[in-house]
């Protein structure tokens, strides 16, 4: 059994349902799993990076979505999952992101799943 946790089962399973590839995998990615995102599924968004027919707006808003949740993990991976995507994507999805310069507004995070989350200062 994966360390996946029930809540990302269930939303990768929507997104199969609903036939988004791109936002399946961009949730198998950025799991509550503490450890980095898989390979497997950053190499396929790099890929999706250099298709024509991938919408980049979806991709990174995705990616955006998942650093509104409550975990460091799931925010953690998904910024390193953007800029793995920046630094080896195509140059499309930079492109994407500097021209939305509000894309990642953290200064509110906090993670309230545990007791370091609340008691980290804020800065």
């Amino acid at each position: 059994m994966s360390g996946q946790s029930i809540t990302d089962r269930i939303t990768a399973a929507q997104h199969s349902v609903t036939g988004s590839a791109i936002s399946k995998t961009v949730c198998k990615a950025t799991t509550h799993e503490i450890m980095g995102p898989k390979k497997k599924h950053l190499d396929y968004l790099i890929q999706c990076t250099n298709e024509m027919n991938v919408n980049i707006p979806q991709l990174a808003d995705t990616l955006f979505e998942r650093t509104t949740n409550t975990s460091w993990v799931v925010v953690f991976k998904s910024l390193t999952a953007t800029h793995h995507l920046m630094v080896y994507g195509n140059e499309r999805f930079i492109q994407y992101l500097a021209s939305r310069n509000t894309l990642f507004n953290l200064s509110n995070f906090l993670d309230k799943s545990g007791l370091q989350g609340m008691s980290m200062p804020m800065n």
